[in-house]
């Protein structure tokens, strides 16, 4: 929806970026890929200091995982929207990541063992025509189509719902769990199921026996999953008007342990407590959760939005000052953990630009993945071991994929992200006073990628400065050989774009099957990192030789 007066403010601000981007002229253009480029050393250039000899942290290879709002499945029907075989691929490229089930959502969400289901699921499993389900069970094109003349009002419901707080309880059918486990399964995903943590006894205590009946089924069917008990139970009274302190949802989350002690699902992970932003009460309500109930977790789990979806403006996705505030949250959740429960491992379980569906114009388009990026970066350097994007597909503007399965500017990012970054976290700064709008983060590579190798070094660097900007390495790699990877919008609608480039090339899907190749742009050894004018990219030093790496 957009805001009052948005039209009249996106003009001046179009027309002054095709101006600023005149004035770059070359500057912003990157040659050909493949060619090697790459001006000669510039004065001006911001100096770069390394530190490679061994790494700050360790993050998991899904680092970057990602969710499905548990809010899809407020009509089941639209559950099915998962079978669409681009929808898989684009979720395989992210791979290997958790894909969280979650959200507001899982606490008005019932199991419903004898539920039929709907006809679009029907269609779905019967579109399957051979033993492999990954390679057969999509939706057929007419659901699809169908569907997807109905989702932007199924959305308006979910988001008004959102806004008013005012969340209506459903059910879903043992056919919703498979279709969102199938998902997970052909995407070579690791999916986490929140339960319904607001299932309630006279006495306040949770009500397992909902939990019970979802635990048998995934059993019988051998399903290999994770849990989680609730979302954001900080502000229960708010959604549903019941209070339930810290020491309550531990030993909720003892009870769920011993349930899940008692099935097949002994060795299953579980996450929590699923908290909000660390502020007043819900810090309180963190630290009496982990001390009652922490000892059964296997990961803390938090949650972080920089800004309010409606009110959040452009120039508050380029602040870096608004960007900085996600640091004084992480220390806060540490200086939890560190009294509480000193050695389990952190995530971050649900993040994005901004709540409540994300901001209009701003959200999905190329401005998000400044903060994407940069959460990324300080996760990565402040000892998070994992990230989880809300969402990767669903209502709202956050999204990593729209509504017609295409992939969106932060979509590219994660892709590139995965590809090159490795799990070694190590130490980079600017020198100087460009600090807080030219930022950098450095790991390991990915060796994953078969163009490189052990000792390698990915910086990853974000440009907030209205003009090009230039990176100096350490002196001791200024002989290395440098591939560049600079992501820009595509298009005429500059920072508003909902495409990309990388290194001059528009970045598209080949088919729904088949995702493009990211082409390195080499560097001549000695060369400086040009970033043009808000940009991001990834620099990936070859043989660099790190000792951090090796």
């Amino acid at each position: 929806m957009r805001r009052p007066g948005e039209p009249e403010m996106l003009r001046p601000l179009k027309a002054g970026l095709a101006l600023l981007l005149l004035l770059l002229g070359p500057l912003g253009a990157s040659s050909s890929p493949g060619a090697l480029a790459g001006p000669a050393q510039t004065q001006d250039a911001a100096e770069l200091d390394f530190s490679t000899e061994r790494p700050v942290h360790l993050v998991s290879p899904s680092f970057l995982s990602f969710t499905i709002d548990a809010n899809l499945a407020t009509d089941p029907r639209f559950l099915t929207f998962l079978g669409s075989p681009k929808l898989r691929t684009l979720a395989r490229g992210l791979s290997p990541a958790y894909l969280r089930f979650g959200g507001t959502k899982t606490d008005f969400l019932i199991f419903d063992p004898k539920k039929e289901p709907s006809f679009e699921e029907r269609s779905y499993w019967q579109s399957q025509f051979n033993q492999d389900i990954c390679k057969s069970g999509f939706i057929p094109s007419d659901v699809q189509k169908r569907l997807q003349l109905e989702w932007p009002f199924q959305e308006q419901l979910i988001l008004r719902e959102q806004h008013q707080k005012k969340f209506k309880s459903s059910t879903y059918s043992r056919s919703s769990v498979d279709i969102l486990y199938t998902f997970a399964k052909c995407s070579r995903l690791d999916l986490i199921f929140g339960l319904n943590a607001l299932l309630r006894t006279a006495d306040l205590r949770w009500n397992s026996s909902n939990a019970q009946l979802l635990l048998d089924y995934c059993s019988s069917m051998s399903y290999n999953m994770s849990w989680e008990l609730g979302n954001e139970p900080n502000s229960f009274q708010k959604k549903a008007g019941i209070f339930i302190d810290g020491l309550q949802l531990g030993e909720d989350f003892i009870e769920l342990h011993e349930l899940l002690g008692k099935s097949t699902f002994k060795n299953a992970k579980l996450y929590g407590p699923d908290v909000g932003q660390p502020r007043g009460k819900t810090v309180k309500m963190l630290r009496s959760f982990l001390k009652a109930g922490g000892g059964v977790i296997d990961s803390i789990t938090w949650h972080h939005y920089y800004l309010n979806g409606r009110i959040a403006t452009k120039e508050d996705f380029l602040n870096p000052d608004v960007l900085d505030t996600f640091i004084l949250s992480v220390q806060k959740v540490f200086q939890v953990v560190n009294k509480t429960r000193p050695h389990k491992k952190v995530w971050l379980g649900e993040t994005s630009s901004a709540y409540g569906g994300g901001a209009p114009l701003l959200s999905n388009t190329f401005a998000a993945g400044f903060m994407w990026l940069d959460k990324l970066g300080l996760s990565a350097r402040m000892g998070i071991e994992v990230v989880m994007r809300q969402v990767f597909f669903g209502a709202g503007n956050y999204h990593l994929v729209d509504e017609n399965f295409e992939p969106l500017p932060d979509y590219w990012l994660s892709l590139l992200f995965k590809k090159l970054v490795g799990t070694n976290v190590l130490m980079a700064s600017v020198k100087g006073p460009d600090r807080s709008k030219l930022r950098v983060y450095l790991h390991c590579t990915n060796i994953n990628h078969p163009r490189y190798k052990e000792g390698d070094l990915t910086l990853y660097a974000l440009n907030l400065h209205n003009v090009t900007k230039h990176l100096q390495l350490p002196y001791y790699l200024f002989d290395k050989q440098v591939d560049r990877y600079v992501v820009k919008p595509s298009g005429r609608d500059g920072l508003f774009s909902k495409s990309v480039q990388l290194n001059g090339q528009t970045l598209k899907m080949v088919d729904d099957q088949t995702l493009p190749a990211l082409i390195e742009n080499p560097l001549r050894p000695g060369s400086s990192l040009g970033l043009p004018a808000f940009s991001y990219g990834f620099f990936v030093i070859r043989n660099a030789k790190a000792a951090a790496c090796i």
